[in-house]
């Protein structure tokens, strides 16, 4: 019974220390915005959380389904679908955020009104919500990378991007913002980055490996029966 506790023990803490950096990286931007920015900025991106969150929590459920087929394949040691698992799930990524960032910006002023979002933070609010969107695919392509690497055993590789991710956050957040006094929208642009960064490092990793679930940029497209899977399993 020991070896299947240290097993999960050692591949649930980077996990757990993972969601610590998240809550770090959330605090950061809260912070640096309260204080250099003002009490209307911090209110404008607080505003925006919830609806981000909706959709790109949306869409990280339904890539949970990658997580699930791509972990079968590999205990199963089927390459060749293991390939092509890996490479719809970055297809479904690529075009995840193009309709992300489409219905995003298409609804952001419409759903901050909704909200009933005070006219004195609308503007910094819709702002903040079309740049992130723009940079949406970045974050969507380290969610999936994430999702592969734990899938193959390795929850170690993700954390440390994050890690990289949050440094990154916070050092271009004070940049942007006490340097260039760019406010809401350097906080933005300053979280997009930073996720292009990590989303950056995960494609090295996953392209630089010669195992089965190596990344090839010509391969990336969707093969219909894994995707019909991927949906079944994560769309729930």
């Amino acid at each position: 019974t020991d070896a299947p506790l240290k097993a999960l023990t050692v591949f649930a803490m980077p996990m757990i220390l993972g969601s610590f950096f998240q809550q770090i990286y959330n605090m950061a931007d809260s912070i640096i915005v309260g204080q250099f920015v003002g009490t209307e900025a911090l209110a404008a991106v607080g505003t925006t959380g919830t609806v981000i969150n909706l959709l790109v929590g949306f869409f990280v459920g339904v890539a949970s389904g990658a997580t699930v087929i791509i972990s079968q394949y590999f205990g199963a040691n089927d390459r060749e679908n293991l390939s092509k698992s890996v490479h719809t799930s970055m297809a479904l990524a690529v075009a995840g955020g193009v309709v992300i960032m489409v219905f995003g910006i298409v609804t952001a002023r419409p759903t901050m009104l909704a909200m009933g979002v005070p006219d004195d933070i609308m503007d910094d609010a819709v702002l903040y919500m079309n740049v992130y969107y723009l940079g949406i695919i970045g974050n969507l392509i380290y969610n999936i990378g994430t999702g592969v690497l734990r899938a193959i055993g390795d929850s170690r590789m993700p954390l440390y991007v994050l890690i990289v991710c949050c440094l990154a956050n916070v050092v271009l957040d004070l940049l942007f913002v006490l340097v260039f006094h760019w406010g809401v929208f350097g906080v933005a642009f300053a979280t997009i980055l930073s996720q292009l960064i990590s989303a950056v490092l995960l494609m090295i990793r996953l392209m630089g490996t010669q195992e089965a679930y190596r990344v090839e940029l010509r391969k990336i497209r969707f093969h219909k029966d894994i995707l019909k899977n991927v949906v079944r399993i994560g769309l729930p």
